[in-house]
């Protein structure tokens, strides 16, 4: 994924060349978006190709595909379920269902959940071995573009390693995790934390200790997926300082934290041996500023994280924590591949990965339909949202994964893609449409206009009898924590709405949609709502999403509210 951090062995005198040669890496990239039709096509015959005598590609005719138009006709577009008889047919051991003979299974990822229940993607040599190519031309632009910091130390924590095993053997992990465990045993030292870090459940406890390892290291970059996980992180070290401070100065690690025996034995190593300086420069910073954040501890750090979508709204406040840390889009990214490729700081937009997948696109107009127009990336409209369509090495062909992506401009014939939302959240009580997407951008534009920092928020869809349908929205009550604030926070945020969605104001007008309520929940319910939910579906909550829409109503029963706060009408 990074093979260029291998040089940070060499001298701080070499690394303009080292950054030259990943400028040179990146070129060549780069490249091929100026000849991405071509490209893709290519790739796609060639895996038609080599896949026409899988069970998959007997039945869809892949020995008479010779053109695209050939395999538009023979193949539909189609979400998970088309995919699961024959995914099932290889996690049982008949991989030849969908996996070439020359090719071979080595196990499973499995998503997140974000929406529905977790499902199972093939990891073959092939789609592994374009995955970190996929990565590698991610790391060159990003390693590239921040020269000063080669040879400093990664911060990065992974998914869970083993999950379980299908009902043919092949094991099951979080595709983070198969990342962390696929690097060259050259690069590991360059890593802050261990992999067997993540064996802590606790995120509190995860969380500490990984600051409990890093705090006095040169930390140069940060790849954590969700901006909330990295504000997470920080708030911990401000909330257990002294904690902190003992530790170093006494050489331990504090035993009000559940971690695995097995693994406080490991990690003695690097816990043992006091750090009185290190404590004391800690006391030093809290002396100034009253606070222990990573901003005056560490030196500015280069931060990967999601940007866009509904889950990237949280690194607006990433600074607060980190001061002036460059920020890079970790793009698009899932269990089933790597999809776009960020190229600069701060834009949460990048390029298709052409060398993992063909990509297509189904404006947001076509879905549902029976024969929906499908276009190629040269051929998308700036501005415009489409269904991201992809083919892979792990089996798919023609896969709707259900997320919406805007066109954002193009370097060659390659589109720069956004990520906006999961195309399955839009509130439909009363045609409305009212999208994920549009209540994230509201709320914290509300919340920036209000001059307060915003956690996370979820607007429910309610429709309830014998009353006119409405939308409650939930934050913790930190966020809000007064009844004057919280009532100017739901005017405006309505106001805001009305802006976007000319049909949510047209609704409101029309008084078919009530005026919304606003309910704050107790201080931490939010964090003990996400630990049920990454115990539920059994997967790590690093690439937790949380929900902007949810459009179950029932959904607001399991929360007890401190309050709940009607808008008042004008």
């Amino acid at each position: 994924m990074f093979s260029q951090l291998i040089s940070a062995q060499i001298p701080v005198a070499l690394r303009p060349g080292l950054q030259l040669a990943n400028s040179w890496q990146y070129s060549q990239f780069r490249k091929k978006l100026f000849n991405a039709p071509q490209q893709q096509q290519d790739w796609l015959l060639r895996r038609v190709r080599s896949c026409r005598d899988t069970e998959f590609g007997r039945k869809h005719g892949f020995a008479e595909i010779r053109t695209l138009a050939d395999f538009r006709r023979q193949v539909p577009v189609s979400e998970y379920d088309y995919f699961a008889p024959y995914i099932d047919a290889v996690a049982a051991g008949r991989t030849e269902a969908l996996i070439p003979s020359h090719e071979k299974l080595q196990r499973f990822t499995i998503t997140t959940g974000s929406s529905g229940t977790p499902k199972l993607n093939p990891v073959t040599n092939v789609w592994l071995k374009e995955l970190k190519q996929a990565w590698g031309i991610w790391g060159m632009k990003y390693f590239a573009d921040h020269p000063s910091h080669i040879g400093d130390k990664v911060l990065q924590m992974a998914g869970i390693w083993e999950m379980g095993k299908t009902s043919g053997g092949y094991s099951i992990s979080m595709v983070s995790a198969l990342l962390a465990r696929v690097q060259s045993p050259l690069l590991r030292p360059f890593y802050a934390v261990p992999s067997d870090l993540n064996d802590i459940k606790d995120p509190e406890a995860r969380y500490y200790t990984a600051l409990r390892l890093t705090i006095t290291e040169r930390i140069g970059w940060i790849l954590l997926m969700n901006p909330g996980t990295l504000i997470r992180l920080a708030e911990i070290g401000d909330q257990y300082k002294e904690d902190l401070i003992r530790d170093l100065r006494d050489g331990s690690l504090s035993e009000r934290f559940d971690i695995p025996r097995p693994l406080r034995a490991l990690l003695t190593r690097r816990t043992e041996r006091p750090n009185v300086i290190g404590a004391q420069q800690l006391e030093a910073i809290i002396n100034r500023t009253g606070r222990l954040l990573p901003r005056d501890y560490w030196n500015e750090p280069v931060i990967s994280c999601w940007l866009g979508g509904t889950a990237g709204y949280q690194s607006r406040y990433l600074h607060e924590y980190f001061g002036g840390s460059p920020l890079r889009d970790m793009g698009l990214v899932s269990s089933e591949g790597r999809h776009t490729i960020p190229i600069e700081d701060t834009e949460p937009r990048g390029v298709p990965s052409l060398i993992s997948g063909f990509y297509e696109y189904m404006p947001v107009a076509e879905f549902g339909k029976a024969n929906p127009e499908v276009v190629e990336g040269h051929e998308l409209t700036e501005g415009e949202d489409y269904y991201l369509l992809m083919t892979t090495s792990a089996g798919y062909f023609r896969f709707s994964i259900g997320d919406i992506v805007r066109c954002r401009g193009f370097v060659g014939k390659a589109p720069l893609l956004e990520f906006i939302q999961k195309g399955t959240r839009v509130g439909d009580l009363e045609g409305e449409k009212l999208t994920e997407h549009q209540v994230i951008e509201a709320a914290h534009d509300t919340a920036a206009d209000l001059g307060i920092e915003l956690g996370l928020i979820t607007a429910v869809a309610r429709r309830l009898e014998h009353q006119h349908p409405r939308y409650d929205f939930l934050v913790e009550v930190d966020s809000l924590p007064n009844a004057d604030l919280a009532q100017r926070f739901l005017q405006l945020l309505d106001e805001k709405l009305e802006a976007k969605n000319f049909l949510w104001r047209a609704r409101r007008r029309e008084g078919v949609l009530a005026n919304p309520n606003l309910i704050r929940l107790p201080s931490g319910r939010w964090e003990q709502y996400i630990a049920e939910e990454v115990d539920r579906r059994g997967t790590g909550d690093y690439q937790y999403k949380h929900p902007g829409l949810v459009l179950d109503a029932s959904w607001v029963d399991q929360f007890t509210p401190v309050d709940i706060i009607p808008l008042k009408s004008n």
